[in-house]
Order: C-alpha cells, then sequence, then structure tokens
C-alpha cells in the first residue's frame, strides 16, 4: 500500500495527465443520495478542543480510483474542517474525527457536504453527496 501523499501526488498526476475526455460528468451541482452519505451525531461543545465523530460511506457508481473530500461548515456557514479520503488508502465507509476547539467554535447546526471524484482510466464522474447536520449543544448546567 503506499504512503498517503506519495498515492495523492500519483492521483492528481493520473486524473490531471492521464484521462481521456471524460465520457460521463455530472454538473458540479448535482447531488447523487445513492453515491454515499455523511453523518454525525448531535454533541455537546465541551471545555477545550475535542474530537467529535462523524461516518462517511462512499458508492462510487463507476469501479476506479475515487476520492472523496468532505467540508465542514459551522453556525453562519464558517468553514472549521475538511477531510479527504482515497481508494487504496482509505476505506469506503468509516467513522473518523473531527477536532474542534470550544474557543473558536460556536454552538448551533453544522454542515457535512461531500464532493465524490471516481476515475477508471476511460471516464470520470464527480458530484456531490446530499449534506447531511449535526447540532453541537451548550452543556447541561
Amino acid at each position: 500500500m503506499l504512503p498517503r501523499t506519495l498515492f495523492s501526488v500519483l492521483t492528481c498526476a493520473f486524473l490531471t495527465f492521464g484521462m481521456a475526455t471524460p465520457a460521463i460528468a455530472a454538473p458540479e451541482d448535482e447531488v447523487h443520495p445513492e453515491w454515499g452519505s455523511t453523518s454525525a451525531p448531535d454533541a455537546v461543545l465541551k471545555k477545550g478542543c475535542k474530537s467529535y465523530t462523524y461516518s462517511y460511506e462512499a458508492r462510487p457508481p463507476i469501479d476506479g480510483y475515487w476520492s472523496l473530500e468532505l467540508f465542514f461548515k459551522g453556525p453562519q456557514g464558517k468553514r472549521v474542517g475538511s477531510a479527504y479520503f482515497l481508494s487504496g488508502s482509505d476505506p469506503l465507509a468509516d467513522t473518523e474525527t473531527l477536532r474542534l476547539c470550544r474557543q473558536t467554535t460556536r454552538v448551533g447546526q453544522f454542515t457535512i457536504r461531500a464532493f465524490l471524484s471516481v476515475e477508471d482510466g476511460r471516464d470520470s464522474v464527480e458530484g456531490w453527496l446530499p449534506e447531511s447536520h449535526f447540532r453541537l449543544h451548550r452543556p447541561h448546567r
């Protein structure tokens, strides 16, 4: 198995220089629930910096190399984190953590957006998975 950094570089080079004109392409804003999902449970925003769990599942529509980019937005659309997963180094479904600090994070609704790209050497597809939401609440007193 290739180290993640080397695999990322090779995948980017392959996708940039090694592919023909895509035979399949989804419009950039098209949402594909059949391609996967994300989720996270509601939680309490704890004192200090803590890790909060989230899950992803990718179901690529064609066989090939895939990448899944996740974008986390907090209340009022503030970007609070991101994650990147690749075929060959990451599973198609997993539970991971997002580290947030109470000093710089507000309570409220958070959004997870995910973008899936797949390349098989001849065809490529890409599109958004449905957004998912979770809430971070104030601690109970």
